[in-house]
């Protein structure tokens, strides 16, 4: 009788659980794990909204790119664009615009060209309203025929700064018009 009551003590002291220092452990690594997960959650929103961004830079320079595109290459009317404030911009087509990057991007450190740039206002949801640089190149491909022009369309996010939930880079569309004579 004596041994089994040694035995069930002995079981009773293995099975007492776990003592304070092994529960603070276990909450340690669990908030390390909660913490890290949280980082992770605002990183991901951050880089959702630089993705917007980028995704709207890319329509508002494919917007513009088919607007010149739509004329003849051996001509150069001014067109007109208005963007969901009201604004009205007028648009070269004919050679000249931003300067160009030895990389073939629009230059954003440098001024912008007028008529060969806007400030174009993008409204969303909830009245939502976002400015983009857009700013174009043109130059007319005289060595092969006049009646081609490379056209160069870039566009940002205006005052994003370096924030990196805000910040994106620009969005350069390059394309080729030749239309016609």
């Amino acid at each position: 009788m004596e041994l089994t009551l040694r035995k069930k003590k002995a079981r009773a002291r293995d099975e007492r659980g776990m003592t304070l220092i092994e529960l603070m452990i276990a909450l340690v690594i669990l908030l390390v794990g909660v913490v890290g997960s949280m980082s992770l959650v605002a990183l991901s929103i951050g880089s959702d909204g630089r993705n917007r961004q980028q995704s709207n830079s890319t329509a508002l320079s494919q917007m513009l790119m088919e607007k010149i595109s739509s004329v003849k290459a051996s001509t150069s009317p001014v067109l007109t664009v208005i963007d969901c404030a009201g604004n009205s911009y007028t648009v070269y087509t004919a050679a000249g615009g931003g300067v160009l990057t030895t990389s073939g991007d629009v230059d954003f450190t440098q001024a912008p060209v007028a008529n060969y740039s806007m400030s174009y206002t993008d409204c969303g949801t909830g009245g939502k309203q976002i400015t983009y640089d857009i700013r174009w190149n043109i130059q007319q491909a005289a060595a092969v025929s006049t009646y081609v022009k490379f056209v160069t369309v870039s566009s940002r996010k205006k005052n994003a700064g370096g924030d990196l939930r805000f910040f994106s880079l620009p969005v350069t569309v390059r394309t080729l018009v030749g239309q016609g004579t």
